[in-house]
């Protein structure tokens, strides 16, 4: 008996150093999903995967909305429903609304004709040094680029 509960015990031990060791993986990571396009293959495809990431695998994740991607921030630029009857803004709203995190590079908002931050959908974050480098440089962060 005495025998049976040492190796039951050791079993147990074993289980819980592996089964932290396994939640210690995703522990720290986080993605950075840099965004440069509007266009619907390329933003549905960084929207979607991020959404899977943050709400399947529960790690943090940014969306970093730059170039000609900063267009679908734009609460004035209609769209079709494009993706499972969703648009593009209504993508990015769910993923925000699951957690997700959208900054907007501001140079980027000018350069595409002097967006403001109240013609962007609500949610969105105008970037800068003290919003965007902490996201992108934080310790664990992946980055992708579409």
């Amino acid at each position: 008996m005495y025998q049976r509960k040492s190796i039951l015990t050791l079993f147990a031990f074993i289980f819980m150093v592996f089964s932290q060791s396994l939640f210690a993986a995703d522990a720290g990571q986080r993605l950075f999903v840099n965004l440069t396009s509007s266009e619907l293959n390329r933003a549905a495809m960084a929207i979607g995967f991020s959404t899977k990431v943050l709400t399947e695998k529960k790690i943090p994740v940014t969306i970093f909305l730059n170039v000609e991607g900063v267009r679908i921030a734009d609460k004035s630029i209609p769209e079709n429903k494009y993706v499972n009857g969703k648009s593009l803004k209504e993508m990015l709203s769910s993923f925000m609304g699951a957690g997700g995190r959208v900054i907007v590079c501001p140079m980027c908002m000018e350069n595409v004709g002097g967006l403001l931050k109240e013609d962007l959908i609500p949610g969105v974050e105008v970037g800068g040094t003290d919003v965007t480098w902490p996201a992108l440089f934080d310790k664990g962060t992946t980055v992708l680029s579409y």
